[in-house]
């Protein structure tokens, strides 16, 4: 007697495990394309916020030199300063500061005794001194220059680090002395996390966090990436706390950068690859069991015509 099964390649079960697996891998793939396209978009608006970060911190630069340069420039600073007079240098410059942007503004002399220390409400407490200050060195140092030695650079402080721009004042031919006017780098953080729409971390040489505004703490950053990116290393990627990607470039200050910038946001591209894997399932059995119904409906009519 003949054998009346068909061959190999027409069994139905190898059609069906064939079927199996291009359903299973057009799941998977679906899945994996949607995570990838989704860390793509992710990591893309990482980039343009960092980016953006850097170009809003020339705003808060330009804002601390105009806050500078109206007290340096104005009548009768040089003069009280060279005398030490502080109620003269309080009635002169705290209008100034009240009517900018800067919450920190200190008078100092040349050997950086601070004078006088104009402070919006919630900024640091004054200090007796900005002696040993590199910012104020550099200014004295250049006032005859380009410049006029002012300039703006990122100081690290017992109360934290701060925005620091330094612009020289003078009695006549004389330096008298010098203005700071300084922002927490928390605050220029925060003002620019608003504007970015992302969470951002500034980290020192060394790779430890400077300030932030993020909800977590931030995991310090291998010393030698830190100082790969200051030397001018492409931007590199980690996971900062959880599922938080974060993007690594530098932090540019008065055209020198000063910190390690660090921009993150929550990625919950592997959220998306799971939907679109669990969508892409159901339209499989849906057209599936389109197809059986069709194939059923068809052997059922065949079967009764017989």
């Amino acid at each position: 007697m003949p054998d009346s099964r068909p061959p190999w390649y027409l069994r139905r079960e190898l059609h069906l495990l064939a079927l199996l697996a291009v359903a299973v891998l057009t799941i998977l793939f679906a899945g994996a394309r949607a995570t990838d396209g989704m860390r793509h978009a992710l990591d893309d608006r990482l980039v343009g916020a960092g980016a953006g970060a850097d170009a809003a911190v020339v705003a808060v630069e330009s804002e601390q030199l105009s806050a500078v340069r109206a007290i340096a420039f104005t009548r009768g600073v040089g003069a009280a300063l060279a005398r030490r007079d502080g109620p003269a240098l309080n009635r002169i410059v705290t209008p100034l500061q009240a009517n900018s942007t800067v919450p920190m503004v200190d008078v100092v002399t040349t050997d950086g005794r601070v004078v006088l220390a104009v402070r919006s409400k919630g900024a640091p407490a004054p200090v007796a001194s900005r002696r040993g200050l590199r910012a104020l060195r550099a200014a004295l140092s250049t006032h005859n220059g380009a410049r006029g030695g002012r300039l703006t650079e990122l100081a690290v402080f017992r109360s934290g680090a701060a925005l620091v721009t330094v612009s020289p004042i003078r009695d006549g031919a004389r330096v008298a002395g010098a203005v700071l006017a300084l922002t927490p780098l928390a605050d220029v953080l925060g003002r620019l996390s608003q504007q970015v729409g992302t969470e951002l971390t500034a980290y020192d040489g060394d790779g430890r966090p400077l300030a932030t505004t993020a909800s977590f703490d931030p995991a310090p950053v291998d010393p030698a990436t830190a100082r790969a990116l200051l030397g001018g290393a492409a931007v590199a990627t980690r996971y900062v706390y959880a599922d938080h990607r974060e993007k690594l470039g530098r932090l540019i200050v008065d055209h020198t950068p000063n910190a390690v910038l660090g921009v993150s946001l929550e990625d919950d591209s592997n959220v998306t690859g799971r939907w679109v894997s669990i969508y892409a399932a159901l339209g499989i059995l849906c057209v599936l069991v389109i197809v059986f119904a069709l194939w059923a409906r068809v052997e059922y009519v065949q079967r009764r015509r017989l």
